[in-house]
């Protein structure tokens, strides 16, 4: 299965989007979609489920090679002053029997915001260390979402990259914990690709 894009931003003017899906197998597959409300980290287990969005169609059987549109709403515009996040999780639904054979079921989690006028990340840096250990956090104080494509960190002559996209929500933080030869060489130079 492949989908584009990858991410739906809802700003106040549009109350809605969409994904396409595309089924790239020669069988066709069974697929659920849900909606939650991401408040924490975007592992499934912490995500909740939610009214607020809502996708169609919710369960549907792709033929090989076909598309499916998914259309994305949230059920009320969204009017608080800070940027609601939400994921859309696409779920390949296996078939039953085994067939003697092992099939992987491919799950999508996509994020999708709605973003106030005004909006805005405001991000705080901070290197905090324990002992030998350095971790470096990043604290959002802002109204909208911060995405951390790449990250890299020099010191001595020394590198470490994270090239990991992370979101860190409103009001939420990270922390990344560094190599150990890293925190032990001296001042840090940090470069960081985001939104």
């Amino acid at each position: 299965l492949t989908v584009a894009p990858t991410r739906i931003d809802l700003p106040p003017e549009q109350a809605g989007g969409s994904v396409t899906l595309e089924n790239n197998d020669p069988l066709p597959t069974l697929v659920q979609v849900e909606t939650f409300a991401w408040k924490r980290t975007p592992l499934i287990g912490d995500l909740e489920p939610t009214r607020e969005l809502v996708a169609v169609p919710p369960v549907f059987e792709l033929a090989p090679g076909a598309r499916q549109i998914i259309r994305v709403a949230l059920r009320r515009p969204h009017a608080g002053p800070t940027e609601a996040a939400y994921r859309l999780v696409i779920t390949e639904v296996p078939p039953p029997g085994g067939g003697g054979g092992v099939r992987f079921a491919l799950r999508l989690s996509l994020p999708v915001f709605a973003t106030p006028p005004g909006a805005a990340a405001r991000p705080q840096w901070r290197l905090d260390r324990d002992g030998a250990a350095l971790r470096l956090e990043l604290a959002n104080h802002g109204s909208a979402h911060l995405l951390v494509q790449r990250l890299t960190l020099r010191a001595g002559g020394r590198n470490q990259e994270f090239d990991q996209p992370t979101y860190v929500l409103a009001g939420q933080r990270h922390v990344w914990d560094l190599a150990p030869p890293l925190a032990a060489a001296g001042p840090i130079e940090l470069a960081a690709e985001t939104s």
